[in-house]
């Protein structure tokens, strides 16, 4: 096996991108790569890269995961991008993913319904708000929808909270009510869900 290439990487010049027979392998820090005497140019064994991959490039890679996840919970798609950006190998990867998902450290279906509990708790928004939201954290659409049929969300109530927190003055003029009904559009709302908001505010005047 030919070390073809040793060159520096842009996000992190400590450590090395290193080419085996032409296609990049892993990243090393300087002093690893003195210590397996790892040189353009100069063959090495398979057992070395090996050694390599399964020590310290796996090993090394499952800290960044389970770092990443350690302060915050996060979805399969946002680790899988995280070990992206470290530069690790497709392989190294599709490894530390399944030791996750076999440990119980990642489970998008489990993060979905912490998400749409917090999010709701804190700061309601619709189920349509909630669904893009979770997208774009990379959630399959599947797991969302069985998250969202499991959970109970008040739409209704939840935008007439929002109209209660918002409304400068109660009964609103025409040009308030534009405004709150904008700010609700905002929020993911539905236009029977706002104006079902708007009917609840207006019995609870009565």
């Amino acid at each position: 096996m030919l070390v073809t290439e040793i060159r520096p990487q842009k996000r992190d010049e400590t450590r090395y991108n290193i080419f085996i027979d032409g296609e990049y392998a892993f990243a090393l820090p300087m002093q690893d790569i003195l210590y397996f005497k790892l040189k353009e140019g100069c063959e090495t064994t398979e057992e070395t890269v090996e050694y390599i991959r399964r020590n310290l490039i796996y090993i090394k890679a499952q800290d960044t995961a389970l770092h990443y996840i350690g302060y915050k919970m996060r979805t399969e798609q946002e680790i899988y991008r995280k070990l992206q950006e470290k530069e690790y190998t497709e392989d190294v990867i599709a490894e530390v993913m399944e030791f996750l998902r076999k440990y119980g450290y990642v489970d998008d279906r489990e993060y979905c319904e912490k998400y749409i509990r917090e999010r709701l708790r804190l700061r309601p928004k619709s189920g349509y708000a909630l669904r893009m939201e979770l997208r774009q954290r990379g959630v399959a659409e599947k797991t969302i929808e069985e998250a969202l049929n499991g959970t109970e969300i008040d739409e209704a109530g939840d935008a007439a909270g929002w109209l209660e927190k918002k409304a400068r003055f109660w009964p609103p003029d025409e040009k308030e009510k534009k405004r709150l009904q904008g700010f609700l559009l905002r929020k993911g709302y539905s236009y029977d869900v706002i104006r079902e908001a708007f009917r609840q505010m207006e019995g609870d005047e009565a």
